[in-house]
């Protein structure tokens, strides 16, 4: 047979007619023009080079492969003959109901579906397959990543690889063995965040970044100076050229400039030299144990300085991880199944006891579980009102979007367990028996928090949008919900750049250390207790970890608005008077938090001011633009969170539901802004509201702020509370 096709007698007709199987492969090959590098350029593989000796490959390969997942879309092929499927809001069953019927009576969709079926498995498979892409094995395949190690494939050994590319490779937990590949071959790796639109089609959240790739080098600790370069946080190239060619004078750049623009300016502090021993301390810090350095994943550090940040939590003894059995994350209901198996259904209202609580991301915050409520019609995450926290009654649960649709022994059985016996545990229990530390599943690394918790009461469920933490030793639970309320922890949830805050990033932060000054611990035991303990459903937390110790606590600085009895006012019986409600309070206990915590990780004062500056523009340019009036109420705020808490900036026309009161005036029924106010000495401003936030409402509420209005600075309370707590570990007993 061989013989006759190289003497040319037999020809493709007859080759077709005796091997059908190699017809079809000729009629797709046809259909779908298949590239192969070496036959297409096979002078560039095979032709000779100046010199005398022959090509292996391209020089230079530059481009931005297709940021696409093969996945079969039935809706998107449906579309194309039935848009009203794409331009209105059509349920699955609608759908899937329209689109049998097209199938099946249209011979023209008929033939269009199957082929785009057909097609779409046959590429999932090809690129699925291990034989073609070892290095993507476990990964969830776009088709981008297939282009780096053909890339690198089609090289010469001296060619240099430029691609632009999301960052899939550096932040996924399961592309180990492709970074081991990757590492070895990076030059430089420059992150951009789309904010300022550079690609306008793609969500301005989106991260990607610029590669440049070489020949595979020997990447070890005997040939640590082969490094490649690494600048997070761009948002315009030219800020690249900025930092390769900055002297290296003055402070290092945030994220935002001072007009909280986003930052083109460079310096040289903002290049990374990434290494082996750099590799080996994100493998320690944001991996399973032992780890590999070169399969470590790569965190989006912002500045050189941020490095010995991250040693220092590294050296840490302990991490949530390995308290192992001792602990269990649950990711609660998720909206979508939960209501197709009939456990819980869409109902807006009021739950009568904890255990009808189905909690949304929204509801809570950092060190707030009762930061928002939805609005008796919520259709959208901003449909929420802010809580009035000195307005609440002692047994309030917040309105909730999801209630129980069975009966409740069905409920509890669907609900995870915990395994384990201690404390006044007499056997499996119900994971919702415990006080947890929940925290949000889906977030922004630039946004004011990424990492945002709170402490949860016993009973009360949440959907998969939230994280939540059972320990087994409640004070444990209590002391790690502390830390994760501080700029600190959410600092090492930024550089991974995630979107989601997954359990096997909970397990790598550190806990505090057997040794830690209890001075540290019972400080921010504490102060996580009085940020959360704020109705009657904490009163079990509240009494079972009180101390005598909590009265002798005080404010880290001198300030009319802090109350200097409120620590030793403290009882061992919660009443509504253990918990912080003003404002004002609230951020100095979270301020407080932060300096605590960086104490407690060995971190230096410039070391907390350098991550609030840098990592937290968002939180800084709003603690800029937050007043407060003598009571601690926030009377101004541009936070984007805390939208009806205030005055407008300006004063609105037809909104007369606002009073002023001074000694010599009185006026009600008048527009009042911010810039109408800002500058008054003494008095009172009103503002008459309709409140909707409570069961038996919505009712007339009028809301007083007491002249004058003042700002916090932020990084000047971090110095004089590390100056007050210094001092106080100097003089505390041993």
């Amino acid at each position: 047979m061989r013989s006759l096709i190289q003497h040319g007698k037999l020809g493709l007709g007859q080759l077709f007619r005796l091997f059908p199987r190699l017809k079809l492969v000729d009629e797709l090959a046809n259909r779908h023009r298949f590239h192969h590098w070496e036959l297409a350029f096979a002078d560039v593989f095979y032709g000779p080079r100046a010199g005398g000796s022959v090509r292996a490959g391209f020089d230079l390969i530059v481009g931005n492969p297709p940021w696409v997942k093969v996945e079969w879309d039935e809706k998107g092929v449906l579309g194309d003959f039935d848009p009203v499927v794409v331009v209105q809001r059509l349920s699955p069953k609608e759908v899937r109901k329209r689109m049998e019927a097209a199938v099946t009576e249209d011979p023209v969709v008929h033939g269009v579906w199957f082929d785009e079926m057909e097609a779409t498995e046959a590429t999932q498979t090809f690129l699925n397959a291990t034989q073609n892409y070892p290095l993507l094995s476990g990964q969830k395949v776009n088709l981008y990543k297939c282009f780096l190690p053909e890339a690198w494939r089609v090289a010469s050994p001296q060619g240099v690889v430029g691609l632009l590319h999301p960052e899939g490779p550096y932040d996924d937990p399961n592309a180990g063995v492709f970074r081991a590949a990757l590492y070895p071959r990076l030059r430089g790796h420059y992150q951009f965040i789309n904010e300022r639109r550079l690609f306008p089609e793609v969500d301005h959240h989106t991260k990607f970044s610029i590669n440049i790739y070489g020949h595979e080098r020997q990447f070890g600790r005997l040939t640590d100076a082969l490094y490649f370069s690494h600048i997070a946080n761009l948002f315009a190239p030219t800020t690249v050229d900025a930092c390769l060619e900055n002297d290296g004078h003055g402070r290092v750049p945030g994220v935002k400039d001072d007009h909280w623009q986003w930052n083109l300016a460079g310096h040289s502090r903002r290049v990374i030299s990434v290494g082996f021993s750099e590799l080996q301390l994100f493998a320690a810090l944001y991996d399973k144990p032992d780890t590999p350095p070169l399969e470590a994943r790569l965190p989006a550090l912002h500045s050189q300085e941020l490095v010995a940040v991250l040693e220092r939590l590294a050296d840490q003894p302990t991490s949530l991880g390995d308290l192992r059995n001792d602990i269990r994350i649950s990711s609660g209901w998720n909206e979508t199944i939960a209501q197709l198996d009939g456990t819980i259904r869409r109902h807006t209202g009021f739950p009568n006891n904890p255990r009808d609580v189905i909690l949304s991301g929204p509801h809570y915050f950092c060190g707030n579980p009762l930061y928002k409520t939805p609005r008796r019609s919520c259709a959208k995450n901003s449909d929420y009102d802010v809580l009035d926290l000195d307005k609440l009654p002692d047994d309030y649960l917040p309105r909730t979007n999801y209630v129980r649709a069975c009966d409740q022994e069905d409920y509890d059985s669907l609900t995870d367990q915990v395994s384990w016996i201690g404390e006044e545990d007499a056997g499996p229990r119900q994971f919702t028996e415990y006080f947890r530390v929940v925290s949000r599943e889906m977030v922004g690394s630039t946004l004011e928090r990424t990492l945002s918790t709170a402490l949860l009461p016993r009973g009360v469920h949440h959907l998969y949008t939230s994280m939540s933490t059972a320990f087994l030793h409640t004070r444990v639970g209590c002391d790690f919900g502390a830390l994760t309320m501080s700029v600190v922890l959410d600092f090492f949830i930024k550089t991974t750049g995630t979107g989601h805050v997954t359990p096997s990033f909970l397990h790598c932060l550190p806990l505090l250390s057997p040794g830690c000054d209890p001075f540290i611990r019972f400080g921010l035991r504490l102060r996580s207790l009085i940020l959360n303990c704020l109705t009657i459903h904490y009163a079990d937390l509240w009494e079972k970890i009180f101390t005598p110790e909590f009265r002798r606590d005080s404010w880290a600085k001198p300030d009319p608005l802090l109350s200097d009895s409120f620590f030793a006012n403290l009882t061992p019986c919660w009443s509504r008077h253990v918990a912080l409600r003003t404002d004002y309070a609230r951020r100095q206990a979270l301020v407080e938090i932060d300096v605590l915590t960086a104490m407690a990780f060995g971190l230096t004062l410039d070391e907390l001011c350098t991550i609030y500056r840098v990592q937290f523009p968002i939180l800084n340019q709003y603690e800029r633009n937050t007043w407060y009036d003598r009571n601690g109420r926030i009377v101004f705020t541009v936070s984007r969170g805390l939208v009806g808490v205030g005055l407008p900036r300006k004063k609105r026309k037809n909104d007369t539901c606002y009073g002023i009161r001074t000694d010599r005036h009185h006026e009600n029924g008048i527009a009042l802004g911010w810039e109408d106010i800002c500058n008054l000495k003494h008095g009172v401003v009103t503002r008459t509201i309709m409140d909707d936030t409570l069961p038996d409402g919505p009712f007339e509420r009028t809301i007083e702020y007491l002249a004058p209005f003042d700002r916090c600075d932020r990084e000047e309370d971090y110095r004089t509370a590390w100056a007050a707590f210094e001092r106080r570990l100097r003089h505390a007993p041993e």
